[in-house]
């Protein structure tokens, strides 16, 4: 699958728990990862439905710092995109409550 960010054409995959495209610098083994150099999210084709919107969520923030160019330290890009992938879809979800009562109450 593809998709597009700032104008960047990204590829999504599936690949098997072992694949080279899953592992660290370190060597060890992850179930996400985000190649800037190839535009390519690599995610293990292992994954049940809940924990693979996480971690789509969590390779997508890495894809669109790098398509932004918004350069963090590992660390703190590591935080952002997990607080992100733990929350965002709350925040989003409640942004949407709150304007719609807003919406209702200006129609009203």
């Amino acid at each position: 699958m593809f998709i597009t960010i700032n104008g960047l054409k990204w590829k999504i995959t599936l690949e098997k728990y072992y694949s080279d495209n899953l592992k660290r610098n370190d060597g060890s083994l992850t179930i996400g990862m985000t190649d800037k150099r190839t535009k390519t999210i690599y995610l293990c084709d292992k994954l049940n439905d809940a924990l693979i919107y996480n971690v789509l969520v969590h390779e997508l923030v890495h894809a669109f710092c790098f398509s932004f160019k918004i350069y963090l330290n590992i660390k703190e890009e590591e935080f952002l995109a997990e607080f992100i992938a733990s929350y965002g879809k709350e925040i989003f979800d409640l942004t949407d409550e709150v304007l719609g009562g807003m919406i209702r109450k200006r129609i009203s």
